[in-house]
C-alpha cells in the first residue's frame, strides 16, 4: 500500500470519524426545517457567489500557467478546473484533481510534469496564505480590537506578504512576476466565500449578532478541513465546535458548514459534464 492510499484512507476515516460526532451532537430534523423554511433567493445568491469564486480561482491558476509558459485556453482551463473539482470531491483513492490537471496537460501537449506540478503547488500554497492572512486580520479585529494587538496582527499579515514573496521567490524562481496579482485573485476568492457564508446565514434566516464571527470560523474550518476528505467533516467538526464563540445552537451553527459543503459538492458535479463529453483542451497563442 502506497503512501498516497494511506493518507486517502486517513482522510476518509477523519472525516467519517467527524460526521459521527457532528450528527450524534445535532438534530437533524431541526436542520430538515430550517432547509424547508430557508430563504431561496438567498440560497441562489450562495451558489452564483461560489461559482464565481471558482472561476476566479480558475483564472488564478491559468494565469499562474502563462507566467511559466503554458498557454492553456481560458474556456479548457474552466472545464479542467471543474473536472478538477469533481476527482477532488467524488474520487476517493483515485487521482486527485489536481494531479489530473498535471497528468492530463502533460499527456496532452507534452508539457513538462515538474514545472506543472509547482504552477499547481503555488496556486494553491498562494491560495492558503490568503485564508491566513484573512484569518488573521479578522482574529485580531474580533479579539483584540482597540489593543496593540489588533496592529500587531495587521503588521504580521504585511511583513508575511513580503516574507512568502522572498521565500517563494528563492524557492520557485519565476514567482515574483506573478505572485502579487496571484495574492489578489485569492483575496477575491475568499471575499466572494464570505460572501456565500453571509447569504447561507440570511437564507437560513438566523440570528446573529455579527456575521463576522461566522467568517472567523469558515475560514478555521478551511484550514483544518485539509485533514478530512474534500473538507466533510471538518468543516462541520468546526462549526458544531464554534456554536458557544457565536453564539448559537450546535444544530444551526453546523448547519452552515453543511450547507457550504453542500453547495461546493453540487457544483463539483458539473465536472462530471465534461468527464462524460471528453473534455477538449486547446491553447492559445503568447500574445493574446
Amino acid at each position: 500500500m502506497n503512501t498516497k492510499t494511506i493518507k486517502t484512507i486517513v482522510k476518509i476515516g477523519v472525516s467519517l470519524l467527524l460526521l459521527y460526532l457532528v450528527f450524534i451532537k445535532i438534530d437533524i430534523y431541526q436542520i430538515i426545517e430550517l432547509y424547508q423554511r430557508a430563504n431561496l433567493l438567498y440560497l441562489i445568491v450562495a451558489i452564483v457567489l461560489f461559482i464565481t469564486s471558482q472561476i476566479i480561482s480558475s483564472l488564478r491558476l491559468n494565469y499562474i500557467f502563462h507566467q511559466n509558459q503554458f498557454y492553456l485556453s481560458q474556456t479548457s482551463n474552466l472545464k479542467l478546473y471543474f473536472v478538477g473539482m469533481f476527482y477532488n470531491f467524488f474520487i476517493p483513492g483515485g487521482v486527485g484533481g489536481d494531479a489530473y490537471k498535471v497528468y492530463i496537460l502533460n499527456k496532452r501537449f507534452g508539457w513538462k510534469t515538474k514545472q506543472l506540478t509547482i504552477c499547481v503547488f503555488v496556486d494553491r500554497l498562494i491560495g492558503l496564505f490568503a485564508i491566513f492572512t484573512l484569518l488573521v486580520v479578522i482574529g485580531s479585529y474580533l479579539f483584540f480590537f482597540n489593543s496593540i494587538l489588533f496592529y500587531i496582527g495587521i503588521l504580521i499579515t504585511i511583513t508575511s506578504f513580503f516574507l512568502t514573496k522572498l521565500v517563494m521567490l528563492r524557492v520557485f524562481k519565476n514567482s515574483n512576476t506573478y505572485y502579487t496579482n496571484s495574492f489578489g485573485y485569492s483575496m477575491v476568492i475568499q471575499l466572494l466565500q464570505v460572501g456565500v457564508i453571509i447569504c447561507i446565514v440570511k437564507a437560513l434566516q438566523l440570528k446573529v449578532i455579527g456575521y463576522i464571527s461566522y467568517c472567523f470560523i469558515f475560514f478555521v474550518s478551511s484550514v483544518f478541513s485539509i485533514v478530512s476528505f474534500a473538507g466533510f467533516g471538518t468543516r462541520e467538526y468546526v462549526f458544531l465546535k464554534a456554536s458557544t464563540f457565536l453564539n448559537t445552537q450546535e444544530t444551526i451553527a453546523t448547519s452552515v458548514g453543511l450547507s457550504f459543503n453542500i453547495i461546493t459538492a453540487l457544483i463539483s458535479l458539473v465536472g462530471l459534464i465534461f468527464i462524460i463529453n471528453k473534455v477538449q483542451l486547446a491553447i492559445i497563442s503568447p500574445n493574446k
